[in-house]
């Protein structure tokens, strides 16, 4: 009879710890506490089970088996007794007392062991913390010495809190040291993609010159203060001229005698238009403006001229730019696979390390420096000419050679 008890103990406790279930079954869970009351010894053998299922690696049958054993150390003198006698094993298996002993996956799993182990530790110091010593002690081990929470609902242990301090430590110390090395890379690197985008604007200019770099000096040369002065005094030497007994006046430009085209001219037309009359005017206006019409290639009002003016830009290679061109090919290379990912890298690498001085500012600068470059060059749409690969053959000397 005792033998079939205890073999129909051992297959409860494997069917409750192996379900799978969150919840325990209850019916089975009432069948095992009706077991338990008929001896100590029942209540001996569920204790070393139920420790047997805590050391398994798995946190789904821990879970099970604290829950079974929460519910029997509520009910049970001698369960409490055994449990408490091996209380140290007891938290190390549930509440991840030992930092180098963590709780096996599921990690949601083990956290919700973590969870109830120390609310239920929490109560059971509450309820028998006086009768039993070594609960006691237990309890203030982990509250002052683990550094546990009991009103953290996460229920962050000490082993939990040093393994994040030492992730952000490393996390910390990596970003240290590829920031130092990034460092390293912009002093070396910056003042090379500097002058490579210097090389990539000069070949634009050769490209396509900017129209203000165009200007007309030898016209404004005309119109310089020293030329305005020559033409005054030239002035003043021509009225002296006309009236050698004047007394010297001054030269300035009220001094400076008419054009005698634009005189004549104007005379002329003052004498011609004397005895006209309105009507002639009117008719003289009317010839004029055919005559003007004629003289700038119009033959006539009725005909209106659309211009098409073409704003894309196409450059085409050939033999005058080619070497320019393929000096853009090459910068465009070296831009796009090279500087272009490592400037990207730098920011990436400051972003996440939370640095906001001015080595972050100067890198964001020369990227955007680069796009604009890069967008530049797409916008001038160079239309390259094809390349063929050329295939050295060996010829029948050198077969003849090699066979020697």
């Amino acid at each position: 009879m005792e033998a079939q008890q205890h073999e129909k103990l051992s297959q409860l406790i494997e069917d409750l710890t192996t379900s799978g279930q969150q919840v325990l079954n209850p019916e089975k869970l009432k069948e095992l506490k009706k077991i338990c009351k008929s001896s100590d010894d029942y209540i001996k053998q569920v204790y070393h089970l139920i420790m047997m299922q805590l050391n398994q690696e798995h946190a789904e049958i821990r879970l099970s088996a604290f829950q079974i054993a929460n519910e029997l150390f509520l009910r049970s003198h001698q369960f409490r007794i055994l449990l408490i006698s091996n209380f140290q094993e007891f938290l190390e298996l549930t509440v991840e007392s030992d930092f180098e002993q963590p709780l096996p996956p599921p990690k949601e799993i083990a956290q919700k062991l973590k969870e109830m182990a120390i609310k239920s530790i929490e109560q059971w110091h509450e309820k028998y913390g006086e009768a039993y010593k070594k609960l006691s002690l237990g309890y203030h081990f982990l509250k002052q010495v683990k550094k546990v929470d009991f009103q953290d609902l996460g229920a962050r242990t000490q082993a939990e809190r040093m393994r994040e301090e030492e992730r952000l430590k490393r996390l910390e110390n990596i970003n240290k040291m590829r920031v130092n090395k990034v460092d390293q890379e912009m002093e070396e690197m910056s003042e090379e993609i500097q002058n490579s985008l210097v090389e990539l604007e000069s070949c634009f200019r050769l490209l396509l010159p900017d129209v203000t770099e165009f200007t007309c000096n030898n016209v404004e040369s005309q119109y310089t203060p020293e030329a305005a002065d020559q033409t005054n005094a030239a002035s003043c030497t021509t009225s002296g001229q006309e009236d050698v007994f004047d007394d010297e006046q001054p030269c300035g430009s009220k001094d400076v005698a008419p054009l005698p085209l634009a005189s004549s001219a104007h005379e002329k037309w003052k004498s011609d238009n004397v005895y006209q009359s309105e009507d002639s005017e009117d008719e003289e206006l009317g010839h004029s403006g055919e005559e003007f019409i004629r003289n700038h290639g119009f033959l006539s009002h009725n005909y209106s001229l659309d211009l098409e003016i073409h704003t894309d830009l196409k450059i085409k290679e050939n033999e005058d730019n080619s070497a320019v061109i393929n000096s853009v090919k090459d910068l465009q290379r070296l831009l796009t696979n090279t500087y272009l990912p490592t400037v990207q890298y730098w920011i990436q690498t400051f972003t996440k390390a939370g640095i906001s001085d001015t080595r972050l500012k100067c890198a964001i600068d020369l990227k955007n420096t680069i796009d604009a470059a890069l967008k530049k060059l797409e916008e001038m749409n160079i239309d390259y000419e094809k390349r063929q690969r050329k295939v050295m053959k060996a010829t029948d000397e050198d077969d003849d050679d090699d066979d020697d």
